[in-house]
């Protein structure tokens, strides 16, 4: 599973923190811009992006600073995150199966909303952003399927970064609509991308599954 948008709704969050960042240097974008700017290849790393948004406009800040003022304001708005699945569909899915997680998060930020929840135990490997290259790289699908010890997977994400990031594992990429995202050619989008289906939501998933 990617986390963001697949399991966690960072609408409120993650994405709020890319605006109110670029606000802190007198820029002022629209959910619609950072919406367009997440289907861009590379566009997995918030921090990146805040700063590539900036750029657009004329502002050449460096990612440190970028960094720093986007954790001091996505901290306040973490405890927003809502998880997406029932919980009891996750206890479910990890009965069947070995769950990871591959995700461009920090790895702090990801083990506090997954201990919030009471989920961490249902995934075998959490793989964050300081554990190697981000998606669009497989290298993050790679590790997590080492770590499961398996040869074969399928990848739940909701961007071209996870879609091809599971293609170049070598993995058959599933795709979700994440919170939010209003645009009726998203899931168009999705399987242009790769993907092997786009899922309502992540209930599907038990139907698709092999037994």
């Amino acid at each position: 599973f990617d986390m963001d948008g697949v399991l966690a709704d960072v609408s409120g969050s993650y994405r709020r923190a890319i605006l109110e960042t670029a606000r802190t240097f007198g820029e002022d974008f629209a959910p619609a811009d950072v919406a367009a700017a997440k289907r861009l290849p590379g566009s997995n790393n918030d921090w990146i992006l805040t700063q590539g948004l900036l750029a657009r406009r004329g502002h050449q800040v460096g990612l440190a600073e970028v960094t720093t003022r986007f954790q001091e304001i996505y901290e306040d708005l973490a405890d927003g995150e809502g998880l997406i699945p029932e919980k009891d569909l996750m206890q479910r899915l990890a009965g069947r199966m070995p769950l990871a997680i591959a995700t461009g998060r920090p790895r702090a930020d990801a083990e506090r909303f997954l201990r919030r929840w009471g989920i961490r135990d249902l995934f075998r490997a959490v793989i964050c952003l300081e554990d190697g290259p981000g998606k669009p790289d497989p290298a993050p699908v790679d590790l997590a399927l080492a770590e499961l010890g398996v040869q074969r997977a399928w990848m739940i994400g909701d961007t071209v970064n996870d879609i091809a990031a599971a293609r170049a594992a070598s993995v058959l990429p599933l795709a979700v609509v994440p919170p939010g995202e209003s645009s009726v050619d998203y899931p168009s989008y999705l399987i242009a991308a790769g993907a092997g289906r786009v899922l309502g939501d992540l209930s599907e998933l038990e139907e698709v599954l092999p037994c």
